[in-house]
């Protein structure tokens, strides 16, 4: 099923006046990025690392909104001309070497399909809109399985850069009115009378609380969305600045309790590091946590107590960390993709380490010679301050030259056809391509689907799916006029099967209805969880299937996330409605992308030979087990996929999975024979 690969905000540094700085923030900015890194190099014990994008919003809404607090307190106005001249200096530099270093890399180390996905991800990337591209393709369920860009972190920096196209205006207009946005001098009765940063704590608390709401529900409905939303992370930010508006009153807090308090920040932080993982309904409520923790430190760091967090906070190493935490945070992931991508595997955690160990000396050397001199060259760009304002479209004009002049091209135009034909069994077709594999036999110079299409050879069932809805269109695929009736039910391992049911049902003149709503878990379709409109859309789908009295009802297994507790329930519900229920086992999946294997250098029948994944194997017994105890059919896939323990990635010069674990349409309707007996649908049917 889908996941997303959760990555961190980018840690954006705001220097304040040297009075002001904050070692213990410095610090924190490398607890922060040190648990993302640490969690992308797959240590286990840090499962939800991720909530560094919580750290970090929450110290850069603190931070520039005390930034322009202090501005306008002494100048009676908020600089949009400074402020974006100093984002520009401060973001766009870094972003652009690593964007344009990641796509060369994606080019020479990425096969080109690729290596084209990653062209597109930095085109809008570069214009700052990462997260709404990825909020798409996580959002398109059947994309969610395909590689992780390379650029996907550059997300977080496009959430902050969004809300701070529009904070300062706002933040002025709030204190001003509309003497902020006049020629000149400044009205003269703001000059008179003390900022009512009464105004900002209201907006503050209004929008925030409206962010909260938003972020809780779309991460119940569409999480995927709402990880990735502007407006579901609008309030992490939010509470940084809350706490900048709030900070004369909040320097009245005893040093003791100051202490206390960023020792229980600490705490929180690694709680929430340590306890959260990829089942966690997140951002949602399950963000209060590390949010607030986050609070808790910088209050708690207001007086730089002696005995609190900041006595760690603070040391050297942290503030090292703290001070490259931007290219470290830049740099980490797409190495770590692409050192991945040109291994052809998963790398091992101890691996990632050592490449996390070359990231640091990396990162600070980017740190003292690019981000650090450009970011105070203000002798430079401030005079004129144009200057500043040209990095924006230079590093754009840059980064799209780089994408159309770079980009790959096929290297294999030739058509895919139609695989060949035989004779016999689908067994001993599996038991040939495993032989292959085993020879090192080559790959089939022509296969179906073609590799351009392999990924997105599925069946878009359109209104048809409830994909995203909580109700949908119950669409006849079969034989209308057929005596019975066949109903699919389930998620996207349901839906993979639906050409070969289709074709069953038009050859043997039964109606055919599937059911179905992908990206659900099928504990979710039965019993509260975080996708509450699985829930709702199987509240609406349960009486629908029971009026229509189906023959039979085929339940295809999908063995993740409490399958052991969904799948008997369900079970025991369609007994009373069809006659005929069947379960079917999950296809076992592979631990590769197909289009990776197929294109890596030398790759063979015998690289593509790829073992049984133990897990499914051992799920078989308890499928089976659970049709008997609940008066359903079993079917057991396993030997359409693979032989002695291995799986070949193509039989009869057939691709057989789009993704680690969705078999291509094509290779559903070449199983046709095998299923339609399994069912019971032979030619004397």
């Amino acid at each position: 099923m889908a996941r997303v690969a959760r990555t961190a905000a980018t840690p954006l540094a705001s220097s304040s006046a040297k009075s002001n700085f904050r070692p213990d923030i410095q610090g924190l900015r490398a607890v922060a990025v040190g648990l993302v890194a640490l969690n992308h190099a797959g240590v286990g014990f840090v499962s939800g690392g991720y909530i560094g994008v919580d750290v970090f919003f929450v110290i850069s809404g603190f931070l520039i909104t005390g930034l322009m607090l202090n501005e306008a307190e002494e100048t009676h106005h908020v600089s949009f001309a400074n402020f974006y001249a100093r984002r520009a200096r401060r973001i766009l530099p870094m972003a652009t070497v690593v964007i344009i270093a990641t796509v060369v890399a994606s080019v020479v180390y990425m096969n080109f399909l690729r290596a084209r996905t990653v062209i597109v991800d930095q085109i809008w990337t570069t214009l700052f809109a990462a997260n709404v591209h990825f909020a798409r393709i996580g959002t398109d369920y059947f994309a969610s399985d395909g590689p992780v860009s390379p650029l996907q972190h550059f997300w977080s920096l496009a959430v902050e850069e969004q809300f701070y196209v529009v904070w300062p205006a706002v933040l002025s207009l709030t204190l001003f009115g509309r003497s902020a946005f006049r020629r000149g001098e400044p009205h003269p009765r703001t000059r008179r009378r003390r900022l009512l940063r009464g105004r900002v704590v209201l907006l503050l608390i209004v929008v925030g609380a409206w962010s909260l709401y938003t972020c809780i529900q779309d991460t119940r409905s569409s999480p995927v969305s709402a990880y990735f939303s502007t407006v579901g992370r609008l309030w992490e930010l939010i509470a940084g600045a809350l706490l900048a508006t709030l900070l004369p009153g909040l320097r009245r807090i005893p040093s003791s309790v100051g202490a206390f308090t960023s020792w229980l920040g600490i705490a929180g932080i690694g709680f929430s590091a340590v306890v959260f993982n990829d089942q966690t309904a997140f951002p949602g409520t399950a963000a209060l946590i590390p949010v607030l923790a986050t609070c808790c430190v910088l209050i708690g760091g207001i007086h730089q107590p002696p005995r609190g967090a900041g006595i760690w906070l603070a040391t050297k190493p942290m503030c090292f960390l703290g001070d490259i935490s931007f290219s470290l945070y830049l740099w980490h992931w797409p190495i770590l993709v692409l050192a991945a991508a040109n291994a052809g595997h998963p790398l091992g955690v101890w691996s990632n380490l050592a490449l996390l160990l070359g990231i640091v000396a990396m990162s600070a050397c980017t740190y003292y010679g690019i981000e650090n001199p450009i970011r105070h060259a203000t002798a430079f760009f401030d005079h004129p301050r144009w200057r500043s304002f040209v990095i924006l479209p230079v590093a754009v004009s840059l980064t799209l030259v780089l994408g159309v002049v770079i980009r790959p091209s096929t290297p294999t135009p030739a058509q895919a056809t139609m695989p060949r034909q035989r004779n016999t069994d689908v067994l001993d077709e599996v038991r040939v391509a495993v032989a292959a594999g085993r020879a090192n036999a080559p790959i089939p110079q022509v296969i179906d689907p073609a590799i351009e299409r392999v990924a997105g050879d599925r069946l878009d069932l359109g209104s048809c799916s409830g994909l995203r809805k909580t109700k949908n269109t119950l669409c006849q695929m079969g034989d209308p006029k057929g005596k019975k009736l066949i109903v699919v039910f389930g998620n996207s391992h349901a839906t993979m099967w639906i050409p070969a049911v289709q074709k069953i049902a038009l050859t043997h003149q039964l109606r055919f209805i599937p059911i179905v709503k992908e990206s659900c878990v099928y504990d979710s379709y039965v019993s509260p969880s975080s996708k509450k409109d699985c829930l709702d859309w199987f509240r609406w789908a349960e009486p629908k299937l029971a009026a229509l009295h189906p023959d039979i009802v085929i339940v295809p297994a999908y063995v993740e996330a409490r399958w052991k507790i969904g799948i008997p329930d369900l079970l025991e519900r369609f007994s009373s409605v069809a006659p005929r229920v069947v379960l079917m086992s999950d296809a076992p999946g592979i631990d590769i992308l197909p289009t990776d294997c197929l294109l890596l250098d030398g790759a063979t029948q015998g690289t593509c030979l790829r073992p049984q994944r133990k897990r499914f194997r051992e799920s078989e017994v308890i499928l089976r087990r659970m049709a008997s105890q609940h008066n359903a059919e079993f079917i057991d896939v396993h030997e359409w996929f693979c032989y002695q323990d291995r799986c070949p990635l193509v039989v009869n010069s057939t691709v057989v999975y789009r993704d680690t674990g969705h078999i291509t349409a094509t290779y559903s309707r070449f199983l046709t024979p095998a299923l339609a007996r399994a069912l019971r649908f032979d030619a004397a049917n």
